[in-house]
């Protein structure tokens, strides 16, 4: 429970983009995963690279904010 309390509520508080970026990132995983289970399942480059440009734009917001926040104090 610890790492969910550092890594996606570092105020107290759930964050959403870190929420976002964390569910994003595994869904592609398991979205490469899923023909291991279900053969005539096609996965789409697309939709792969999707939910991962997704993760990261999620977590760049999050550090570029973190670093607008401490060049206004």
């Amino acid at each position: 429970m610890q790492i969910v309390n550092d890594t996606l509520k570092p105020k107290g508080k759930f964050e959403l983009k870190r929420i976002a970026a964390f569910i994003s990132f595994h869904f592609a995983v398991i979205y490469a995963f899923i023909p291991m289970f279900w053969l005539a399942f096609e996965v789409k480059e697309f939709v792969f690279w999707g939910f991962l440009a997704y993760s990261g734009t999620a977590i760049g917001l999050n550090v570029y904010n973190k670093k607008i926040d401490k060049d206004a104090v």
